[in-house]
């Protein structure tokens, strides 16, 4: 038994582990790229590793992923390692930890983050000193349903109910009547903001990000330059599965939403969700414009439910204005730890966090 650093030639057992837990995984060419093109590695002086395994006679049984980041607080860059996919077969279970202490002792690295916690991985993670971030409503999500009808039987299908469609359409029908107002509630939201769908990412994302950086200086970000947003977002918004409305005047943009693909494949049910949502000056109008017009894009492009999770309390509640439904997460999956208690200062406030899917490793 063995621990080492990841190699991109590690993939097809790599893939193998994330399939045998039912876990998603990038394709070969796309999980290379995502790899090699990430900005914090390419700039960095310092050796950053992909991840590590468990390999026993060459053989693959465990996985964390290693995603380093750049975030800013008062206009100084920190490093930030993010945890991927931590998995072992059963009986390496104990092994494992391995895993763990090596991601928490990596040097060079201010803020060591988990965005995809579990209830049981989360206590392993808090005997490693990492905390809760201070923002208690990241387990609650917000939803507004596109498409009842399917989402009814997908909920049937993963309830694994006796009599499907008689149930289903009984369900549908009542819900239909009870629920109508709420339903139909986000297509009477007034907008008064042009938006646009974004299809180059250039040298405006640049501009717009170096504003935004300054005017809240007091929020721990994460970087949103041109290569930042391409690395996160090209390969899905090529392929379909995301896209990037922005709100501009005068050439300038004024602020921007992502929306990216949270499919369930087991139970056929089509999602998206709005991962990021910026605006230079916290412009509510440009916030309702945004969401109104992603719901429309969302709406068109076939999905059952449009979701957001996270998000600072101004934006959670323009969201809720749109009449949405709710659901609590299963476990409080964000978690961080400083390497210096002088970052815990800011870091322990609510007030310092804005985070949403775009932070960490749930963009994936």
């Amino acid at each position: 038994m063995k621990i080492r650093e990841i190699q991109t030639e590690d993939y097809p057992q790599i893939r193998e582990l994330h399939i045998k837990y039912n876990l998603k995984i990038l394709d070969k060419v796309e999980w290379i790229n995502f790899w090699s093109r990430n900005p914090c590695i390419q700039d960095s002086k310092d050796s950053l590793p992909l991840g590590w395994i468990l390999e026993e006679n060459k053989r693959i049984v465990g996985y964390l992923g290693n995603i380093p980041k750049e975030y800013y607080y008062k206009n100084k860059k920190f490093v930030i390692a993010c945890s991927h996919a931590w998995i072992a077969e059963d009986k390496y279970r104990l092994e494992a930890f391995s895993l763990l202490n090596s991601f928490f002792s990596q040097k060079n690295i201010d803020i060591f983050m988990v965005t995809s916690a579990n209830n049981i991985s989360a206590k392993i993670f808090t005997r490693y000193n990492a905390k809760k971030i201070p923002l208690q409503n990241y387990q609650n999500s917000m939803f507004v349903i596109l498409d009842l009808e399917k989402l009814i039987y997908s909920f049937l299908k993963y309830k694994r109910l006796p009599f499907e469609k008689m149930i289903g359409k009984l369900v549908f029908y009542l819900a239909s009547i009870i629920f109508y107002k709420k339903l139909t509630f986000w297509k009477k939201i007034n907008k008064s903001k042009k938006v646009e769908l974004s299809k180059i990412i250039d040298g405006e994302f640049d501009e717009f990000w170096h504003s935004y950086k300054l005017n809240f200086q007091d929020k721990f970000l994460q970087s949103r330059t041109s290569n930042w947003i391409k690395w996160h977002m090209q390969n899905k918004i090529e392929n379909g599965k995301a896209w990037i409305m922005s709100v501009r005047e005068n050439n300038k943009i004024l602020g921007y939403a992502i929306c990216s693909e949270r499919n369930n494949d087991k139970i056929k049910l089509r999602r998206i969700a709005l991962i990021d949502l910026v605006s230079l000056e916290d412009n509510q109008e440009v916030y309702i414009s945004l969401i109104k017009d992603c719901i429309s894009e969302a709406k068109e492009r076939g999905y059952h439910i449009f979701e957001i999770i996270g998000f600072k309390n101004l934006k959670r509640k323009i969201f809720s204005n749109f009449k949405t439904f709710n659901r609590k997460l299963p476990g409080f999956p964000f978690y961080y730890k400083s390497r210096n208690y002088i970052h815990d200062n800011f870091l322990k406030l609510g007030e310092t966090w804005d985070p949403s899917l775009i932070d960490g490793d749930s963009f994936l």
